[in-house]
């Protein structure tokens, strides 16, 4: 599959024609935005580095009711007449995004400084009390694809500022501990009148890392035991246990040949550092969705705000545009326009009129509240299993065996080497020999080597649009045979093609504006397809022009009046839309139900790796299986019409601890928590990328080949940097049974291995360019099932 570059987020897509040059229309509206204010600097700041995509976020409704009080608060607060505020941003991906931020803030009257954070999505605004439009900043800020909100937290976010404190505390104790440890290597000589203080120095070094940092992994291993699973920082936590205490008996007993207080320092400090390499890449891609679930967290009753669980069946509240339906409820009125694909993967608005049941998860459509009355508590509600937190990191089996063995290996050949040595007289040399072997053997070189290979592999995902939440997604990838898809935004775009793509630019600017009028701020698909066909000539007519009320028609279209024309935009016949004025047809607009982009060349990849490839919907079985028949999936493994419940069995029963499932709504939240890998494409309404163990942002299929060449290139540095680490300990090792292992050694060793496994991982891991043709490492067994390539297709009739 040929990939080409966006010219404005780097992001690798699948173009759907040939001169293509960006992968949305929203990487194209801003683009245009930054040529026409002569802000090219930013491309230049950039440098090719690959940024989130726009995609719809300029075109976008965005609620800034938070931001009010918070400026108001802010205001009050002011000192010397200078606001300040903290907020996030989803977006803001490089420095290029942090110089163009802040470029767009000066510019309004008012403004001090913006100082943006790419790596944690934060933003911190000061500006002159009362003498600043934040609002309308904001709202620029969106038409340029950052979205703001208020100040978020994620779970990893206070262990990474830890770990990044401890790390420069330890880096400190470090430097002391080698400085005073230096001139006893150089010679100095025990009666040196400073050489106990020097000793003295470097024991309280290696002391506070042991506290800051060594506590940190001593801890963890601890727990791990407690709950009888093994843990990477066991090694770690034994090699600095063996390390301090060895030292301080050496120190005791005057033996200079058991000092390794400044390898307990450094060692300390290289193991911190690869351990915020890793959380740090994870939690980046953790921050990078601001957007709000469509399920609410209270509903407006009768007496006011309702908590979900309070909710209970008669009461009535209203649900609000957008919003997710929380229990199953009665619609009281208005008639209204409702989408189920949430819940039931269907993709085509419903239209419900006053007294049909709505089942959970109703996503409303229509420009106003309507009233519902619950039939069902909350409690009692599928949205709440559904939503319900998922199993959380599965981990890796291989690693858990790998590290038995390797912990076994070091703890057997240490016992044995020191009893030999005891028994044979020599009790100093026993010690000596059975710390050196816990010291050297530690896995120092794959702790900084193998976070450096995850992050170099997420890197690689990024530039296809993809994005990793959870490390232990790269081994547990490598055992994948079955593909599962959810139909409905997952393997079919979210919403519908527009046939007609060159239309919208060919309107008079009167027709134009009118439909622009109409579609603004609608979660009908249709019109969110046509609005972001307008592009930046839209927006800059409803900026000129401003908006009119626009009135809705359930199951109809939507009208508006302006002057002496009354506007129409509504479904003519199947798969058309049409616009008239005064009742006279002015345009008319083709759409048509389409695949992802490329989506049959991404699952023909999929397939030559010997995977095999299922549908499970709950949308119409006939609708599957045109799909089905579209990509070339066997019509035995294509399943629609399935609720939550049968989704989630049906993976179970195909799942080994080798199934990747993705899927998009609430209705694949139960199947999610069946399967063994997770990803999800990040759609208008989503749910699922707080589950997911990837998610994508881009519009294609074309990462699911490039997460499984990522992960292969991955273990190719890792297989490697774990030969260098296997001859590496059976040197040192032999070394340390010998006695022939002093601290000084250790010292030297230890980073130069760490140093030689990254260099192993970087030239091994980074052989494989940018591609969407995967490696064929996999071989089937008896799990895997014959499956036909995918035919070339790429549209499916509606």
């Amino acid at each position: 599959m040929t990939l080409h570059s966006c010219e404005h987020c780097g992001t690798g897509f699948a173009p759907s024609e040939p001169d293509a040059r960006f992968c949305c229309r929203g990487c194209e509206h801003v683009a245009a935005l930054i040529h026409g204010r002569g802000l090219d600097r930013y491309y230049r700041l950039k440098e090719g580095t690959a940024t989130m995509p726009v995609r719809s976020r300029p075109f976008e409704e965005h609620d800034f009711s938070w931001l009010e009080p918070r400026m108001t608060s802010s205001q009050v607060a002011a000192r010397g007449g200078v606001a300040s505020m903290d907020c996030s941003v989803e977006g803001i991906s490089c420095v290029g995004c942090v110089w163009l931020i802040g470029a767009l803030f000066e510019e309004r009257p008012g403004a001090i400084r913006a100082a943006a954070n790419p790596a944690t999505g934060a933003l911190h605004l000061e500006w002159q009390a009362d003498a600043c439009d934040l609002r309308g900043y904001f709202q620029e800020l969106a038409r340029f694809g950052y979205t703001a909100g208020p100040p978020t937290t994620t779970p990893g976010q206070g262990e990474m500022r830890g770990l990044a404190g401890r790390m420069g505390l330890c880096g400190a104790f470090m430097l002391n501990a080698m400085a005073f440890s230096l001139p006893g290597y150089l010679g100095m000589r025990p009666d040196f009148e400073f050489s106990g203080l020097f000793i003295l120095i470097a024991f309280a070094s290696a002391s506070l890392a042991m506290l800051v940092g060594g506590g940190y992994f001593i801890t963890r291993a601890w727990r791990a035991l407690r709950v009888r699973t093994l843990h990477i920082d066991l090694p770690i936590a034994l090699g600095l246990v063996a390390a301090y205490a060895g030292s301080i008996a050496g120190w005791i007993r005057g033996e200079e040949r058991l000092l390794y207080f400044d390898f307990v320092a450094t060692f300390t400090f290289l193991m911190l550092l690869g351990r915020w390499i890793q959380t740090a890449a994870v939690e980046k891609n953790r921050r990078r969705l601001t957007r709000k679930s469509p399920l609410p967290p209270v509903v407006r009753g009768r007496d006011g705000e309702l908590p979900l669980a309070a909710i209970e069946p008669g009461q009535t509240f209203e649900l609000e545009p957008g919003r997710a339906l929380p229990v199953g409820s009665i619609l009281a009125g208005p008639a209204a326009e409702v989408s189920l694909e949430w819940i039931r993967g269907e993709s085509d608005p419903v239209t419900m009129q006053p007294g049909a049941r709505l089942p959970a998860g109703t996503i409303l459509l229509s420009h106003t509240p309507v009233r519902v009355t619950a039939d069902e508590s909350w409690n009692d509600s599928l949205l709440q299993q559904l939503t319900a937190p998922g199993a959380g990191d599965r981990g890796s089996p291989v690693f858990q065996r790998l590290l038995k063995v390797y912990l076994s290996v070091v703890i057997a050949v240490g016992i044995t080497t020191g009893t030999w040595r005891w028994f044979g007289g020599d009790g100093l040399g026993a010690l000596q020999a059975m710390i050196s072997i816990f010291v050297v053997s530690c896995p120092c070189a794959l702790g900084v080597a193998v976070p450096l290979a995850d992050e170099i592999a997420a890197s690689r995902l990024a530039r296809a649009g993809a994005f990793v939440r959870r490390t232990s997604l790269w081994p547990r990838l490598r055992r994948v045979k079955h593909v599962v898809f959810d139909k409905t935004g997952t393997l079919t775009s979210e919403r519908p093609e527009l046939l007609d793509t060159h239309l919208p630019a060919t309107l008079p600017d009167e027709v134009a504006l009118a439909l622009a009028r109409l579609t603004r701020a609608s979660l009908h698909p249709v019109s969110r397809t046509l609005l972001e066909h307008l592009g930046g000539r839209g927006q800059n007519l409803l900026e000129t022009h401003g908006s009119v009320p626009v009135e809705e028609h359930p199951g109809k279209g939507v009208t508006c009046t302006s002057g002496d024309a009354r506007w129409f935009l509504g479904k003519a016949e199947e798969g058309v839309t049409v616009l008239t004025r005064n009742d006279v047809p002015v345009a008319r607009f083709h759409f048509r139900d389409a695949l992802r982009p490329a989506a049959a060349a991404a699952l023909t990849s999929l397939v030559k790796r010997g995977l095999t490839l299922h549908i499970l919907s709950g949308d119409a079985p006939e609708k599957v299986s045109r799909v089905a028949e579209a990509l070339g999936i066997s019509a035995a493994n294509a399943t629609g019409g399935l609720d939550p419940e049968q989704k989630a069995a049906r993976v179970a029963a195909l799942d080994h601890r080798d199934t990747l499932y993705l899927g998009d709504g609430a209705n694949d939240s139960l199947a999610f928590d069946a399967a063994y890998v997770t990803g999800t494409p990040v759609v208008d309404r989503s749910l699922l990328e707080s589950k997911a163990d990837f998610y994508s942002l881009g519009n294609g299929l074309h990462h699911l080949p490039e997460a499984f060449a990522a992960a292969d290139a991955r273990a190719r540095g890792i297989h490697a940097a774990f030969a260098f680490a296997l001859a590496y300990n059976i040197a040192v090792i032999s070394l340390a049974a010998m006695c022939r292992m002093n601290p000084l050694l250790a010292a030297i060793v230890m980073p130069l291995s760490s140093v030689a496994a990254i260099l192993l991982v970087v030239t091994v891991g980074r052989k494989t360019r940018l591609s969407t043709t995967p490696s064929t490492h996999h071989e089937p067994d008896e799990h895997d099932q014959t499956n036909p390539g995918p035919g070339t297709l790429q549209r499916v009739p509606a």
